[in-house]
């Protein structure tokens, strides 16, 4: 919210902010006049201070450049929010609000101004708060801007000619080509057609980050190249701190060239995907934290994850990293609880936020800027190709196996999981090193259609030997191609009529996992259908209508 960011400032350490906090505004007057970096960002409040009037902005782009969110000075806040929008006349944003003085058509000339009126006095006889309040930008996270960039003494970059976006509400009705620079698909908006004189705005697959969009989908979004000062492509020239022909193209973040219409910083809003829907599919790029002062710096961890529902799964967790290690960044990022289970064949951990909407917003940004005890550290989402060859989800519990009515045959009974969209059941005699799979039409053991539906959890084997003992496992496959570890082996089962109490004890394998994997996780098996953590059609999760 904003007014909660707090002293730490966003990606900045406490002896950084504190630095920042002492410059106030006379360094803002001091770096008006330094040079502005040529690129144009795109990106979104942070966190802002209403008491201090200073904010972050998060953008990948500069994350990944400067090392750090980027810092938004008061002056830059009256200016983005006060009405003086930097361009082709340095006319005023919106009715009411006051111009630029006389001979303040440049950039470096409007930060001054702005300066100068945050530390002016009140009039006299007026109230200091309404005059407080009549100063106070309106600022609020997750509020959309177009930023360059200019560095600080100390080296930190801090934004420049700020210019606010204006944020529509749409829907998405035509999905866009994977892969950077595909086809792109279409949002619908009534807000952009009250706007502009269409209603159908295409969006790239990359103006997603890593959330993979659904149909349906309802989101908020930008259209930068339409939202200016009169003029389509015009944005401050930072040569000249104000020229007004720059037609400088928006940076890679945005991925446009100048003058094209399309969606930007796009973010979901409210979605009615059925449970097991998988939001994103990513390898986490991930600092190590927390060693000491004497330490050597750790390589960073490439963890395969899955975002479904109010959860992200890691997987490929090394045996040293624990919760408290991986709070450290996701705690940050607004998660609420972190689960991590080592195993004997791999660990994985399990972090849940409060609802869909927050995982989303995380899967939104593929960079992350966050401050450790000794420096700011830079947290990247990259694509995961997913391959079924390769198991990276948690398994799911042993199988249970009883015996038929008839002589060969045996009942196998497994744990549903909404995340499935398949499931693979293998046996083989005990004591043999090979597994084999189950047909799922004929139900025998014979080369065939391997995968069973996702609204199966049972299964009756034929044609087995009567006189050999079985035991089974399972595995599930997402709808993104991933698939789990395979299950720990059942207890063994002898396909013959005799009565015999189900083998149950694979339920709980010997791996650390209280239940073969999931369970331990935090999130257990059920039916494919919906679940209060990820809410069906009816109740859809809706965030509060944008600034």
């Amino acid at each position: 919210m904003a007014g909660s960011a707090d002293d730490r400032g966003g990606s900045m350490t406490a002896e950084e902010t504190g630095k920042t906090g002492l410059r106030s505004e006379a360094s803002a007057r001091a770096m008006a006049d330094t040079e502005i970096a040529p690129e144009a960002y795109l990106g979104v409040v942070k966190s802002y201070n209403d008491r201090r009037g200073f904010g972050f902005l998060a953008c990948s782009e500069t994350a990944i450049r400067y090392g750090r969110d980027v810092y938004m000075a008061k002056a830059e806040a009256l200016l983005a929010t006060g009405g003086v929008v930097v361009g082709v006349a340095a006319k005023t944003a919106a009715a009411g609000t006051a111009p630029a003085s006389a001979g303040s058509t440049t950039a470096a000339a409007a930060v001054k101004d702005a300066a100068a009126k945050a530390q002016e006095k009140p009039a006299e006889g007026a109230s200091p708060e309404k005059e407080k309040e009549k100063l106070a930008p309106r600022l609020a996270e997750e509020d959309l801007f177009r930023f360059r960039v200019r560095l600080s003494v100390e080296g930190y970059p801090q934004a420049a000619c700020v210019q606010r976006l204006r944020k529509f509400v749409g829907v998405v009705t035509q999905l866009p080509a994977e892969g950077l620079g595909g086809a792109p698909g279409t949002i619908v908006s009534d807000e952009v057609k009250e706007v502009h004189s269409f209603r159908e705005v295409p969006v790239r697959r990359e103006s997603f980050g890593q959330l993979r969009p659904a149909v349906g989908d309802e989101v908020t979004f930008c259209i930068p190249a339409l939202d200016g000062d009169g003029d389509a492509d015009t944005f401050c020239d930072p040569a000249t701190a104000g020229v007004e022909t720059s037609t400088t193209p928006i940076g890679n973040n945005s991925g446009l060239p100048a003058g094209t219409s399309e969606a930007k910083l796009v973010f979901l809003s409210k979605t009615h995907r059925w449970n097991g829907s998988v939001l994103g599919c990513f390898t986490l790029d991930l600092p190590r934290t927390g060693g000491g002062e004497e330490e050597t710096e750790r390589p960073n961890l490439m963890l395969d994850c899955h975002a479904f529902g109010d959860k992200i799964i890691l997987a490929g967790l090394p045996a040293d990293l624990d919760e408290t290690e991986l709070h450290r960044f996701f705690s940050k990022q607004g998660s609420t609880g972190t689960v991590v289970a080592h195993a004997r064949k791999s660990s994985f951990a399990s972090v849940s936020f409060p609802s869909v909407l927050e995982v989303a917003r995380f899967l939104g940004r593929i960079a992350h800027a966050f401050a450790d005890d000794k420096d700011t550290k830079i947290t990247r989402l990259l694509p995961l190709a997913p391959n079924s060859d390769t198991a990276r989800l948690p398994a799911l519990p042993a199988p249970a196996l009883t015996a038929g009515e008839e002589v060969g045959t045996l009942h196998v009974v497994w744990s549903p999981l909404t995340l499935a969209v398949g499931y693979t059941l293998e046996l083989r005699p005990v004591g043999d090193s090979s597994w084999t799979a189950v047909d799922a039409e004929s139900s025998t053991l014979k080369l065939g259609n391997n995968q069973f539906e996702s609204d199966r959890s049972s299964c009756k084997v034929t044609g087995l030997h009567s006189a050999t003992a079985y035991e089974g496992r399972v595995a599930y496959v997402t709808e993104v191609g991933t698939r789990s570890e395979a299950s720990e082996a059942s207890e063994p089962c002898v396909p013959a009529p005799v009565m015999q109490a189900p083998g149950m004890a694979g339920a709980f394998g010997a791996d650390g996992f209280h239940g073969g994997g999931i369970h331990g996780l935090g999130f257990g098996c059920g039916s494919p259908g919906y679940s209060g953590a990820y809410p069906p059609p009816a109740a859809a999760t809706a965030m509060p209508p944008p600034p």
